[in-house]
């Protein structure tokens, strides 16, 4: 069986909540000193949990003008409903649930990428499951809709494996899958970092494909840039700076990381393996980092909507295009100007 990610009413329910932020934040508001910015984010999510620490607990954002009001959430279906509710500003989320944004014309930009993860197909060690052809006439499971969803497919296509004719793909919340593949209650899963790591550390489970390609996403309240002219930009200076922090104080990132509940149950080594298959993780200037996709990354990203067009996970194809905004980007990433991380200010 191949099911769609989102389900008719749950699409419609976040259509008409669009529509509504949409009238309520019509009306640019005064622009203010010390700008409030509330970022929504993600605490298990490698890089991008890092900057949001780092964001959280330096003066980074002061220096730029904004007083930071972070609120923290699970995983990226949760954030997108706070953007599309209007209670927050900015979020961190991947790269299809953005896509989910579009898809129900949410008034919100994508201005920017973040980071990139792994996702991968594992197989329980429980089972005998080794390659992605070994798949074959077995069920996958995994949150249809997330991030590696598409990557999972193309994984079985790459081994000529057709899903919903060769492999039953199943749509099973994270939860469910984290506690199913604990207790062994299924062969093969799609997962991303750091828990795919997490349970091959465990002995839970064995990557047999992955992608290490998956991204991470800045989405902006469309309201909120009209009325605040230039924060987009101030807030991606400060993003690139955040990282650059993290990048050479790694042992405290990875700390701050730690710290919320359910990151605990990740070790250290998990957590700076994974997030080392981003590049920037070994930034060791502003110049290494960009927020600007780079030509690949943005094909890749347009053919994500293109693709859950084809496969009609949402009724209509979604304008990913028209929902992307990289010019502040773009201006970011070709300025140069001085920032020190040592000169950094813990609150």
């Amino acid at each position: 069986m191949f099911t769609p990610g989102l389900s008719r009413r749950r699409l419609a329910y976040l259509t008409a909540l669009a529509a509504c932020v949409a009238v309520f934040h019509g009306t640019p508001a005064r622009a203010q000193d010390n700008l409030v910015v509330r970022i929504g984010w993600q605490p298990t999510t490698t890089v991008e949990a890092q900057i949001a620490h780092v964001l959280q607990r330096t003066d980074i954002l002061q220096r730029k003008g904004f007083k930071g009001e972070f609120i923290m959430f699970s995983f990226g279906p949760a954030v997108n409903e706070a953007l599309i509710a209007g209670a927050v500003d900015v979020g961190f989320i991947g790269d299809m649930p953005s896509v989910s944004l579009a898809a129900v014309n949410a008034p919100i930009t994508v201005i920017g990428r973040q980071s990139v993860f792994r996702g991968a197909i594992v197989a329980s060690t429980k089972s005998d499951i080794k390659t992605v052809q070994d798949l074959k006439g077995k069920k996958l499971h995994g949150p249809i809709g997330s991030s590696i969803y598409l990557a999972a497919l193309e994984m079985l296509e790459k081994a000529n494996l057709r899903p919903g004719i060769d492999v039953e793909v199943t749509n099973m919340g994270f939860a469910d899958l984290s506690d199913a593949i604990r207790a062994g209650k299924i062969d093969a899963a799609f997962v991303w970092d750091p828990w795919v790591e997490n349970f091959a550390e465990k002995g839970l489970a064995r990557v047999i494909a992955e992608d290490t390609r998956l991204t991470m996403v800045i989405p902006l309240q469309d309201a909120f840039k009209k009325a605040h002219p230039g924060a987009a930009e101030r807030f991606l200076r400060a993003h690139k700076e955040a990282l650059l922090y993290a990048a050479t104080h790694q042992d405290q990132a990875n700390s701050w990381f730690g710290e919320p509940e359910v990151a605990r149950q990740l070790s250290k080594n998990v957590v700076q393996k994974t997030t080392a298959y981003d590049p920037q993780w070994g930034a060791k200037t502003l110049s290494d980092i960009h927020v600007s996709f780079s030509g690949l990354e943005l094909e890749r990203y347009l053919e994500l909507g293109r693709r859950a067009g084809e496969l009609k996970i949402y009724p209509v194809p979604p304008p990913v295009q028209q929902k992307l905004d990289l010019s502040a980007a773009k201006k970011v990433d070709g300025e140069t100007w001085n920032f020190d991380p040592e000169a950094v200010k813990l609150k």
